[in-house]
């Protein structure tokens, strides 16, 4: 049993994990959304069993966590953002969104993005 991630408009299934690995994205999400006052975009959908996906305010969010990941050194802290913001870039980009990168504060975060596109984008 999966658990969906679909644009808002159900154009496209942005990703389908099994269903514990969507279930703890989301509450990860949901918890980082609230710590640093932003809105996921992320809105459950009890019949398809996965999460609708704003992708307006969904690019607001991965924005919003990636810039947090850039303007701090802490290392911890770095490591905590980068398991929910590699699967939230993926998931954006194949919704056809992007973030405004500063690579030079990057610290490595997307060295292993190709990895979670390969793991993720099962077409």
């Amino acid at each position: 049993m999966g658990y969906p991630f679909q644009a808002t408009d159900r154009s496209r299934t942005l990703w389908d994990p099994a269903l514990r690995v969507g279930q703890a994205y989301v509450a990860l999400a949901r918890e980082a959304g609230e710590l640093h006052g932003m809105s996921t975009g992320l809105t459950e959908n009890e019949r398809l069993g996965g999460s609708d996906v704003d992708l307006a305010v969904f690019q607001q969010f991965t924005q919003g966590l990636y810039d947090r990941y850039c303007a701090t050194n802490n290392f911890v802290l770095h490591g905590l953002l980068r398991g929910l913001l590699l699967p939230s870039i993926v998931m954006l980009e194949k919704g056809g969104g992007s973030i405004t990168r500063t690579p030079e504060s990057e610290d490595g975060l997307l060295a292993e993005l190709d990895s979670y596109v390969r793991a993720m984008w099962e077409d």
